[in-house]
């Protein structure tokens, strides 16, 4: 979570106990505050009355709940192989149950707007060319994600959020306190190789596009705190799912996947283009620190920035949180491990440092 120990709960799959908990809601309520929060830095989860999130399909849920045989359809061609379950996402689902940020928040400040439910068939993004008019604002509410996003995209996505935002009729725009959670690199590591758009994800795009989005954000949206969550290494996927079963190889071969072709840096097999992966996946995050250190010095009464370190290796994660459509994405494991929850005290705040 956002608060102390987040790292910890990060790195810790497994059951957990003592200071973390299973499910939200055997978190206790906080004590009401005696006086609003101060600034960005006095927050706690109840004084967050807003929260969004912007990204790619992993924070979309995409394929979240697999392939789901018997149920409108069958293999690839189920319906669930398209669809994203945005209500479970980490960063801001909402549906009843889910381990998710969005829900956390919710638990502490149950007037809190943003958080995204239910699924529907997946909005697309490839580049420039992005289906933003098949969104349901109705389901994503402030879920601005899109599947297939890339850095470059973060601009169509605020385009969506922060109008979405205005509308919200609960929320004053002006006074009430926002969380905006923002991951992506994803895409951006993948279409580095053989694609008609590498030159879209090179390291200072990527870093451009990054500072952009968090520069309008400053500039358009009031109190507000920023969570960026750094890029993790995509690359380990290939060698996790090599010749498994689960993963449903096409045709029957045991290295023809699908993730394969979603990631075409994974085509060619070799240790060195995967390589090249990570190395650029840190270069994003060495642009998201240098991002970071420049508008931590632009903080005010209103405006806030974290950065959460991608504490994530896929690579020791047992297979079956992978979602199996396509051992590409996560699953519903993954993402609630990835959202773990820390229960906060009185004296607690979201760590904005």
């Amino acid at each position: 979570m956002l608060l102390p120990n987040f790292s910890a709960a990060q790195q810790s799959p497994g059951p957990v106990d003592g200071t973390y908990v299973k499910d939200i809601s055997e978190c206790p309520q906080l004590a009401p505050r005696s006086s609003p929060p101060a600034g960005p830095h006095d927050l706690r989860p109840d004084d967050i009355k807003v929260v969004a999130a912007l990204g790619d399909s992993i924070m979309a849920g995409f394929a979240l709940e697999g392939i789901n045989d018997g149920e409108n359809g069958t293999s690839l061609l189920n319906a669930s192989s398209i669809t994203e379950f945005r209500g479970q996402s980490w960063g801001i689902g909402g549906d009843e149950g889910a381990v998710t940020i969005g829900n956390f928040v919710k638990h502490f400040n149950a007037s809190s707007e943003g958080q995204s439910h239910g699924s529907h068939l997946a909005t697309i993004c490839y580049a420039k060319l992005c289906l933003d008019m098949f969104r349901h604002a109705d389901l994503d509410v402030l879920n601005g994600a899109l599947s297939g996003g890339i850095a470059m995209n973060l601009k169509d996505e605020l385009d969506y959020l922060i109008p979405r935002m205005k509308e919200l009729p609960n929320v004053n725009f002006e006074t009430d306190w926002k969380m905006i959670t923002i991951q992506i690199g994803s895409n951006d590591q993948c279409a580095s190789c053989n694609n008609p758009f590498s030159d879209e994800v090179t390291t200072e795009k990527f870093g451009g596009y990054m500072a952009e989005a968090i520069e309008r954000i400053k500039n358009e949206v009031p109190r507000v705190l920023v969570n960026v969550v750094g890029s993790f290494n995509v690359s380990v996927v290939y060698n996790l799912t090599k010749g498994q079963e689960y993963c449903r190889p096409i045709f029957d071969q045991p290295n023809f996947l699908l993730n394969r072709a979603e990631c075409p840096c994974f085509l060619d097999g070799k240790e060195e283009t995967r390589h090249s992966m990570d190395l650029l996946s840190a270069s994003y995050n060495d642009e998201i620190m240098k991002i970071y250190n420049k508008y931590k010095g632009q903080e005010s009464e209103t405006f806030a920035i974290r950065y959460t370190p991608p504490l994530i290796d896929i690579g020791s994660f047992p297979l079956h949180v992978m979602s199996n459509m396509d051992c590409f994405h996560p699953g519903k494991l993954a993402h609630q491990w990835v959202a773990k929850i820390y229960c906060p005290s009185e004296n607690d705040r979201i760590i904005t440092h």
